[in-house]
């Protein structure tokens, strides 16, 4: 009985062991082989989870900058667009309607790309938005000239008038 329990251990141990090595094809071992940029996203992710944005930020700009891998870079496009809504200035907008815009370009398919489409049409109506506030702001700037220039030519034409 001794010997049998040890066949029976070692056949299944043969089995489990040989079942990790090879894919559901049959074809071979399949290994987790992870790339740099896959390896930078995920400590990137770790650092956002720990709050460290800058170094978050840092590290999705060598993936964003690195060979496009899709998977990868896509979803490093989307992470910095949104870090770069929180940017001091004028330029963190603009700077993550950029982002979105190759994210949708180079990755049309990508579940990145479907998520970041309603902040892409946002930011794209935020930007008319501005720029007819600015085009206002430049009118209503003329306009106030224009009375200032009204004003001191009835001022002139008072006085022309009294002498």
């Amino acid at each position: 009985m001794f010997p049998e329990r040890i066949i029976c251990i070692s056949l299944l141990a043969l089995v489990l062991v040989t079942a990790g090595c090879t894919g559901r094809d049959g074809r071979g071992p399949r290994f987790m082989v992870f790339s740099e940029q896959e390896r930078t996203l995920d400590d990137a992710r770790d650092r956002l989870r720990a709050g460290n944005v800058q170094q978050a930020h840092t590290l999705l700009v060598k993936v964003v900058e690195g060979e496009p891998t899709a998977g990868v870079s896509d979803e490093a496009l989307f992470r910095l667009a949104l870090l770069s809504l929180n940017e001091e200035g004028a330029k963190g907008l603009p700077r993550s309607q950029v982002l979105l815009e190759k994210l949708a370009a180079t990755y049309p398919d990508s579940a990145w790309t479907r998520q970041s489409a309603p902040l892409l049409s946002h930011l794209a109506e935020h930007r008319v938005l501005r720029n007819r506030n600015y085009s206002l702001s430049r009118d209503n700037k003329e306009m106030r000239q224009s009375l200032e220039q009204l004003k001191k030519l009835d001022l002139e034409l008072e006085q022309r008038i009294k002498r």
